[in-house]
């Protein structure tokens, strides 16, 4: 299993329109992927159109109760692509028992694993980024030098006390391509010191798939939209996800967070 988050610098940058179209483009190409919801908004529910119960099991009760997670591993409407609901934000688990958090997605068979946080992280990303072998920063044309500033705060944490390994940074929501020259992305990835995954112009129908005021429904993007540029690009990810993933420097998630989440450790 491969397991990734999105990291996000700020509110808004679309990581969970990113998280469920890749998911989704990863499922097409004939891997299971396995989607974790770590936002109370429950932002993959409306994209990908599910709606819970409170009949349903969702993440907390498998980790409150000590059951399989297979039991709240839920399908979608995408061959193999799967959702694992929330009714908590992810920083909670921190207090119901970040170390069962860390057991029971480690235990899931699947071949990618993507998790949705909230903003702000804070505790969330000593969860996910704690977690995940891999994951991704995304930044946004707006507030520009504050995606910045977040992703290095982001890396540093990630890479060096959680030993996730950062891939390469999504540039999203762009809407004036003309500043991102290829110059200036190359000072991005040098100061950063990783690469640009790609860049993904602003689009008012991919923004609206999310379901925000003036839109009827929420819709996953990469389905209704597919001929769109935002289509090819989220393909582009996922083809890049499986071919240039290194090795995880990660060797043991539980093991870990049962370190970090000592007392004298926070």
């Amino acid at each position: 299993m491969k397991s990734i988050t999105f990291a996000v610098s700020k509110g808004g940058v679309g990581k969970s329109l990113i998280t469920a179209n890749v998911g989704a483009a990863l499922a097409k190409k004939g891997k299971k992927v396995v989607l974790v919801e770590g936002d109370p908004n429950q932002p993959l529910q409306k994209i990908l159109g599910l709606n819970f119960s409170s009949k349903n099991l969702k993440f907390e009760d498998i980790v409150q109760k000590d059951m399989e997670i297979n039991r709240a591993v839920y399908n979608t409407d995408i061959d193999n692509l799967f959702l694992i609901p929330s009714g908590v934000s992810l920083q909670s688990y921190f207090e119901i028992d970040p170390v069962s958090f860390a057991r029971k997605l480690s235990s899931l068979k699947t071949d990618f694993m993507l998790i949705d946080v909230p903003f702000p992280l804070g505790k969330a990303a000593f969860l996910s980024l704690g977690v995940c072998e891999y994951f991704i920063p995304i930044l946004t044309e707006d507030e520009f030098v504050l995606c910045v500033e977040s992703a290095i705060d982001t890396i540093r944490l990630g890479k060096y006390f959680l030993k996730s390994t950062p891939l390469g940074f999504i540039l999203n929501r762009i809407k004036t391509p003309k500043k991102f020259t290829e110059e200036f992305v190359k000072d991005l990835e040098d100061l950063l010191e990783i690469p640009c995954i790609t860049k993904i112009k602003e689009d008012l129908k991919v923004s609206k798939s999310y379901g925000e005021v003036g839109s009827k429904k929420a819709f996953l993007a990469y389905n209704k939209l597919r001929k769109s540029e935002f289509a090819e690009k989220i393909d582009g990810i996922a083809t890049w996800l499986l071919t240039k993933i290194p090795k995880a420097e990660k060797k043991d998630a539980v093991k870990l967070l049962q370190e970090i989440t000592k007392p004298s450790k926070l």
